[in-house]
């Protein structure tokens, strides 16, 4: 079973340029939006997360395999530490944004 891709980010619409166009972009969730990619990766994080609990159930009532166990939970494991990953660069990224001088 492999990992769900995620779809590329779609580019920045604003046009005004700026903080207010960026704030603007950013704030209205349109469709292809930032915020959605982001809930949609978090959905399928929850998703592996889920099935490798399922995975490890089975296989601890004797019913499972344990290998299948054992790769779902080394995917769950290794997509949660993508994503803390990616969220410290995108706190990083905010932080040397908000710190630009003005």
């Amino acid at each position: 079973m492999a990992l769900p891709v995620l779809p590329p980010l779609p580019p920045i619409q604003g046009g005004g340029g700026g903080a207010q166009g960026t704030a603007a972009a950013g704030s209205s969730g349109g469709n292809g939006s930032f915020a959605t990619a982001i809930g949609n990766a978090i959905d399928s994080l929850q998703n592996v997360q889920a099935q490798a609990s399922a995975a490890q159930a089975s296989a601890a009532a004797g019913q499972g395999d344990i290998a299948q166990a054992m790769i779902a939970t080394s995917r769950a494991s290794l997509a949660t530490q993508v994503t803390v990953a990616t969220l410290n660069r995108a706190v990083t990224a905010f932080t040397e944004v908000m710190n630009l001088p003005i």
